[in-house]
C-alpha cells in the first residue's frame, strides 16, 4: 500500500545532509562551509524533497513517551529511579545548567537547516522544481521555523528569534538574546498564518507528515492557548527576571508581562475555533467504535476482559468494544481509516513493540518460549501514580471520590470478587486467569478509558499478546510481573501503562514479535475540542465549554455534563481533569501543570503515592496499601523552565539563564 511506503520513507534522509544538520556544537553554528559536491543535494525535484524532508527531521525528535525527553517529568507516571534519565533530573529537582536537557541546540540546529534550505532553493534552481513548488516549500519552511521556535519557547520560555541564516562570522555582540515572550508568540503566529495561506488544507496519503494549513492552525491555537494561560498572562513566578543587555523591539529588557490581559483569551478562542473549523472542513473526525471494530476483525483481536462486566449483555459488549476502540485510537494510522490524526510522524523502529520507548511500558514477563525459557519482555517501567488512577472517572462520569454510587473510599482496596482468595504463586510459568480474584473494587465500575490505558493487579493486559492468548498481570508475584529485588526495571506504583500498546501485538513462543507499526500523533482532533473548552471556560462561557467537553465524554461513553455538575467541581476543574484523562501520557501534562501554575501543588513528593508494589511476594492485604513512592521527587519554582546549557551562555553575551539556575 502507498501509505505504508510513505510511513516508512518520510523520516529517511541523505546521510551526508543529516550529518551536516546535526554535527554542529553551538546553537547558531549549524552549517559548515559548503562542500564541492553540495550542489548535488538539490539538483532535481527528488533530491530537493530529500533535502526538505531532512529539515522536517526535528519533528520526529518529539517522542514525549521516552524518558530522556523532559516532558516525561510529570505527575502522570513514574519510571524506575535507577534509570537516571534526564526527565528524572527535572522530576527530582537536580537539573542544572551543566545538564544537556531539553532540545535547545537540536531545535536551533534545525532552524538553521531550514534557513540553509531556503537559501539554496533560490541559488541552485533544481531541475523540475517550478515556482509554484518553490512557494510550497517556502511555506513549509515558514511552518518549520515557527514550530521549532515554539518547541524552544514552551520549554525555555522567552527565546532568541533567528529569522534568517546566520553568518558563521557573526560577532558575539550581534548574536540575539531572548526576546519578550509575547514578541516570540506574535512572530511564531505570523509565520504560521503566512504558511497556512499557501499550503493545502490537508495532505494526501503520499505526503503524510508534511505541513498543511490545518496543522498550521492547530499549532497556532496551541501557541495562543499557552500564551493566554496564567504563567504567561500576568502570573509569571519570577517577576523581576529580565535581560541584562539585549532588548526586544517595543519591549525593552522586559521578558514576560506581569499584567493579566483578557484579550489573550479572546485571541486564543478565535484561533481555537478557526483550527477546529478547519479540521472539520478537512474531513477530520473522532475515531469511532465502528472503525475500530473493522480493524479488530481484520486483526482477529477479541474483546477484552472487564471485571464486573462478565455477563453477556448488549450493554457489556458495547462497553468492551469502546475499550478496544480507545486502545486502537492511539495506534491505528490513516490507512486504518483513523480520521482523528491531524498531524502524525513516524516511529523509526521496524517493530514498534521492540523499541525502548514502547518496551518501557510492557511488563517484564510476557511469554514463555517453546524451549522453556522466558522470551523477551518489557522494562516494566512506566507506572501510573495513584493520583492518576483517581483522576479517571467511574462509569457514571464522576471522580471516584465524588461519586455517591461508587464504592466508599474505605472499600476501594477490598477484594471485588467476594469469597475468593489469591491463587498460589506460580514459579516457572505465567499467571493464569485466577489472578483476577485479586481485583479490587477500586478497579471495577470505571470508565472505558481506564480499562483501555491502565493496567492493574489481576487484570488482563491485552487479549493476544501472550502467544495469541491473554496476559494476566500479577503485580504481587516476584516470579512473573511483581517486584524483584535488584531488578532495576520496576517502578512499583501498583499500576502499569497500556496506552500506545498496539492491541494486535503478539509475543510468540518462537521468540518473534509481531505488531502494527504506528504513527506518533502530535495533534489529534480531541485536543482541539479541549483547547476550545478551556478558552470558553476562561471567558465564563459555560454552556459552550460544556458542549465541547461533552463531545469528548460522549466518545468515552460518559453522560453529558450539565450545570448541576458544577456544584461538585468548578468548570475549570472539569476542563482540566477531562484534559488530564483524554490526553493522558501524550506529552501535554508537563506543560499544563506549568502554564496553569499548579506545579507546586501536584509536583510535590507528597502528591506521588502508589500501592505497596516494591515488596517481595506481598499478600493481597500487604500489596493493597497506599504508600509514599520511594523516589526523591521535589519541586522548586525554577523548574517552571528548562535551563540553557552553560556552553551556550558562554558563547552568547546577550543570553541570560533561566531564573534559579
Amino acid at each position: 500500500m502507498k501509505i505504508k511506503q510513505n510511513i516508512k520513507q518520510f523520516i529517511k534522509m541523505p546521510l551526508s545532509i543529516g550529518l551536516l544538520a546535526l554535527s554542529a556544537c553551538g546553537y547558531l553554528d549549524v552549517m559548515p562551509p559548503a562542500q564541492a559536491d553540495f550542489d548535488d543535494t538539490m539538483k532535481d525535484e527528488a533530491t530537493t524533497l530529500g533535502f526538505l524532508y531532512t529539515a522536517y527531521s526535528g519533528t520526529t525528535n518529539n517522542f514525549w513517551r521516552e524518558g530522556p525527553d523532559v516532558t516525561s517529568a510529570t505527575d502522570e507516571f513514574l519510571e524506575p529511579k535507577d534509570w537516571g534519565w534526564n526527565s528524572q533530573k527535572m522530576l527530582f529537582g537536580t537539573v542544572s545548567s551543566a545538564d544537556d536537557i531539553g532540545d535547545w541546540e537540536t531545535m536551533y540546529n534545525y532552524i538553521g537547516y531550514v534557513h540553509y534550505f531556503m537559501e539554496q532553493l533560490e541559488v541552485l534552481n533544481p531541475v523540475g522544481v517550478t515556482e509554484a513548488d518553490k512557494q510550497q516549500y517556502r511555506a513549509e519552511c515558514w511552518f518549520l521555523e515557527a514550530y521549532y521556535h515554539f518547541r524552544v519557547l514552551q520549554n525555555y520560555g522567552p527565546c532568541p528569534i533567528i529569522e534568517t541564516k546566520v553568518s558563521q562570522n557573526i560577532l558575539p555582540s550581534d548574536i540575539p538574546g531572548r526576546s519578550h515572550f509575547d514578541y516570540c508568540v506574535d512572530w511564531i503566529v505570523e509565520k504560521l498564518d503566512a504558511a497556512a495561506a499557501v499550503l493545502p488544507q490537508k495532505r494526501e496519503t503520499e505526503d503524510l507528515g508534511r505541513a498543511d494549513a490545518t496543522i498550521c492552525k492547530a499549532i497556532k491555537a496551541r501557541v495562543l492557548l499557552y500564551a493566554a494561560s496564567p504563567l504567561w498572562n500576568g502570573s509569571f513566578i519570577h517577576r523581576n527576571w529580565q535581560n541584562t543587555n539585549y532588548e526586544t523591539p517595543g519591549y525593552g529588557k522586559e521578558l514576560v508581562s506581569t499584567k493579566y490581559d483578557a484579550t489573550k483569551w479572546e485571541r486564543a478562542l478565535t484561533a481555537c475555533r478557526e483550527a477546529l473549523t478547519a479540521a472539520e472542513a478537512a474531513g477530520y473526525q473522532m475515531f469511532t467504535i465502528e472503525t475500530a471494530n473493522l480493524k479488530a476483525d481484520r486483526d482477529r483481536t477479541p474483546l477484552p476482559f472487564i471485571p464486573g462486566r462478565e455477563e453477556d449483555t448488549e450493554e457489556n459488549r458495547l462497553f468492551k468494544e469502546r475499550v478496544r476502540m480507545l486502545q486502537y485510537m492511539m495506534t491505528a494510522h490513516e490507512g486504518d481509516n483513523n480520521k482523528e490524526i491531524i498531524w502524525g510522524v513516524n516511529n523509526t523502529s521496524e517493530n514498534s513493540m521492540n523499541q525502548g520507548v514502547m518496551k518501557a511500558h510492557l511488563p517484564n514477563r510476557i511469554v514463555k518460549l517453546s524451549n522453556g525459557s522466558w522470551g523477551t519482555g518489557g522494562y516494566h517501567g512506566t507506572a501510573p501514580t495513584f493520583a492518576t488512577t483517581k483522576r479517571f472517572y467511574t462509569s457514571n462520569g464522576t471522580l471516584p471520590v465524588l461519586d455517591s454510587k461508587f464504592y466508599p473510599e474505605n472499600e476501594w482496596l477490598a477484594r471485588y470478587y467476594e469469597g475468593k482468595t489469591s491463587p498460589a504463586l506460580t514459579t516457572d510459568k505465567l499467571d493464569t486467569e485466577e489472578v483476577k480474584n485479586d481485583i479490587t473494587k477500586f478497579n471495577v465500575g470505571r470508565e472505558a478509558r481506564y480499562y483501555a490505558w491502565i493496567a492493574f493487579d489481576g487484570c488482563e493486559y491485552t487479549p493476544i499478546i501472550n502467544n495469541n492468548s491473554p496476559l494476566w498481570i500479577n503485580l504481587k508475584n516476584t516470579n512473573t510481573n511483581g517486584h524483584s529485588p535488584g531488578l532495576r526495571n520496576s517502578s512499583g506504583t501498583g499500576f502499569l501503562n497500556k496506552k500506545f500498546v498496539v492491541p494486535n501485538t503478539v509475543f510468540s513462543a518462537s521468540g518473534s514479535i509481531t505488531a502494527d507499526k504506528y504513527r506518533t500523533q502530535l495533534i489529534r482532533l480531541a485536543e482541539l475540542h479541549l483547547n476550545l473548552a478551556e478558552c470558553y471556560a476562561a471567558l465564563d462561557r459555560t454552556s459552550e465549554a460544556l458542549e465541547q467537553l461533552n463531545i469528548i465524554r460522549e466518545r468515552a461513553g460518559l453522560p453529558d455534563l450539565t450545570n448541576s455538575d458544577l456544584a461538585t467541581m468548578s468548570l475549570t476543574e472539569w476542563v482540566r481533569n477531562e484534559r488530564f484523562v483524554e490526553l493522558y501520557a501524550e506529552g501535554h501534562r508537563y506543560y499544563d501543570v506549568r502554564r496553569w501554575c499548579i506545579a507546586p501543588d501536584v509536583m510535590q513528593r507528597s502528591a506521588f503515592l502508589g500501592l505497596n508494589g516494591l515488596t517481595v511476594n506481598p499478600s493481597f492485604e500487604e500489596f493493597n496499601q497506599v504508600v509514599q513512592i520511594d523516589q526523591p521527587i521535589q519541586w522548586d519554582n525554577r523548574q517552571y523552565l528548562v535551563p540553557i546549557k552553560n556552553s551556550e551562555l558562554y558563547s552568547n553575551p546577550q543570553l541570560i539563564q533561566a531564573p534559579g539556575y
